[in-house]
């Protein structure tokens, strides 16, 4: 946020539009010394933080919202500020926070951006300007604070896989919760972070209820449209489609990559480099998805993307659901079945504002993590015998693929190819049939 003139008591929200493009039209129109401050709202929680600062300066008493909407924060904004609706991020009771809302009127110019109305920026700044003495006292409107402890040692390398999205953002979230490690962030703001997360995820592009009750389902389709959308609207540094669909260095990378694995299902060249070299090393907001490869083998289409830094409570299942579509999309241009959609994340970390909603979730859908999930490395048959207890790994399609002795040394490599909860079960059950067949009794797989 930028401050010019605290006597005013207008003040300009740009959302997603860059401060300094606003900042320059403003100069440009001859009306910024009659502003108060502006500030962007990239984020719908990020609504606690705009009314803070209103707490914090009775000065001002309108907002004027001129910018891009691309995350939903600006009709969030507008909805609790014209019709009392609390979006369901916001920090506080409304009731605590009304009559600072009613204490404020909002502007929406978001109509006149779209169609480039500077004029209508200065015509409502000009009208609207009209300091004078604060009509309300100054509040001290404190964020909810979380404490957590920190991982002593961070840790790189987590695999999480699963059918089902919503699953998988519950485990992405608990292991970040529990052994992410607390650092600053470059936004001013401590966060808990695991390094090299990698999701796989198959078949998972059903949007359960769960998911929705976090989400709005137009947030998904929107965030998939935006993939393959070229254009960038203005003061936005980028969007994802423009970079893989109209790159100003590659061109259209979505055709070449589909292209590439069309004429050659071998090929291991199939990449999508969304980085711009020119721009993004320089850049405050470079995209977070760095590159998407993909892979054809057996007649599926494997989809791989690496993610430099990944919200993993805010954002992305919103990434990991259009990845996913993404893949499905690829796969239908292809004319094969759609495969694994892994998303590898350098960056997996959950905010401080989120830490206390990142627990709320992992508490209230802790059953999820106990649930069964298909292990693709195949499954294990335990047999015992006279010989002694013996475990078998059969392929997906039931092709026994190894045959070792039931003892922890045996089979210690196995398991360590193992989903972590396939390989407890291993041990478990293989500890079971060695203890029956030592003690002379009957032994059942998963019979107790």
């Amino acid at each position: 946020m930028v401050f010019i003139n605290e006597s005013s008591n207008v003040a300009v929200c740009t959302l997603w539009t860059k401060k300094e493009v606003v900042l320059r039209a403003l100069d440009e129109l001859g009306v910024s010394g009659k502003v108060h401050a502006v500030g962007t709202l990239y984020t719908v929680y990020g609504i606690n933080y705009l009314l803070r600062t209103l707490a914090r300066r009775p000065q001002i008493d309108t907002l004027v919202v001129y910018g891009a909407d691309l995350s939903g924060s600006g009709e969030a904004l507008i909805r609790l500020f014209t019709k009392a609706v609390a979006p369901r991020e916001l920090a506080w009771p409304l009731e605590e926070v009304e009559p600072l809302v009613k204490g404020v009127k909002v502007v929406d110019l978001r109509a006149a951006f779209k169609l480039g109305d500077r004029r209508a920026l200065a015509e409502a700044v000009n009208s609207l300007y009209k300091p004078s003495p604060p009509k309300r006292a100054v509040s001290n409107l404190e964020l909810p604070a979380g404490s957590v402890e920190s991982w002593p040692l961070p840790v790189s390398g987590l695999l999480v896989q699963d059918t089902s999205l919503f699953r998988a953002w519950v485990k992405l979230v608990h292991a970040v919760m529990v052994m992410g490690t607390v650092k600053e962030s470059e936004y001013g703001e401590r966060q808990k972070q695991l390094l090299n997360v990698v999701a796989v995820l198959r078949g998972a592009s059903c949007l359960e209820p769960q998911l929705l009750s976090y989400f709005r389902r137009e947030s998904f389709e929107e965030h998939f449209d935006s993939l393959l959308t070229p254009g960038v609207p203005g003061g936005v540094s980028y969007t994802y489609g423009e970079r893989l669909v109209n790159h100003p260095i590659a061109g259209d990378q979505l055709s070449l990559l589909v292209d590439r694995l069309r004429s050659s299902p071998a090929t291991r060249r199939a990449v999508a480099v969304l980085w711009d070299h020119q721009r993004d090393h320089r850049s405050g907001e470079p995209p977070c998805i760095l590159l998407i490869q993909g892979d054809v083998t057996d007649g599926l289409y494997n989809h791989t993307v690496y993610l430099r830094s990944s919200d993993a409570y805010g954002a992305w299942p919103l990434n990991a659901y259009g990845q996913v579509k993404l893949a499905e999309l690829i796969a239908r241009m292809l004319r094969v079945k759609a495969g694994s959609v892994t998303l590898i994340s350098c960056s997996a970390h959950v905010y401080e504002h989120d830490w206390s909603r990142a627990w709320e979730l992992v508490h209230e859908h802790y059953g999820v993590l106990k649930e069964f999930s298909p292990d693709p490395r195949g499954s294990v048959l335990i047999e015992a015998g006279e010989s002694g207890a013996e475990v078998e790994l059969r392929a997906p399609d039931g092709r026994p693929a190894l045959r070792l002795p039931a003892s922890c040394r045996s089979l210690r490599p196995l398991a360590a190819l193992l989903s972590p909860d396939h390989a407890l079960y291993l041990g478990w059950e293989a500890g079971r049939a060695a203890e029956r067949v030592k003690r002379g009794i009957p032994y059942a797989q998963d019979e107790e």
